[in-house]
């Protein structure tokens, strides 16, 4: 009917052994799961980044074909640009001389 003390004493020190082991492995596991989630954030703040580059090469080319339909009318179209920014450069140059 009761299990003699020294049974319960010995089950209980196999119980607390176990747990014990448990404990150990899964305080390993959360480190590795840890170090994973650091380059998980750290490899989707690179995504961000990415993706904030290339949507404003999106927004660049979508501006640059509402200039022009052809490629010819773009060419002609940014040398213009060239020339006015040019331009303002040399008047900012003047009103820095006087």
């Amino acid at each position: 009917m009761a299990l003699p003390l020294t049974t319960l004493l010995q089950s209980i020190s196999d119980k607390a052994t176990a747990l014990g082991e448990l404990n150990r492995t899964l305080y390993a596991r959360i480190a590795v799961l840890e170090e994973e989630n650091s380059d998980l954030r750290q490899e989707l703040e690179e995504c961000r980044k990415n993706l904030e580059v290339t949507r404003r090469d999106v927004e660049f080319l979508t501006m640059s074909h509402r200039l022009a339909d052809s490629p010819d009318t773009i060419i002609s179209t940014r040398r213009r640009i060239a020339r006015l920014i040019r331009t303002i450069d040399t008047c900012i140059s003047m009103l820095k001389e006087e």
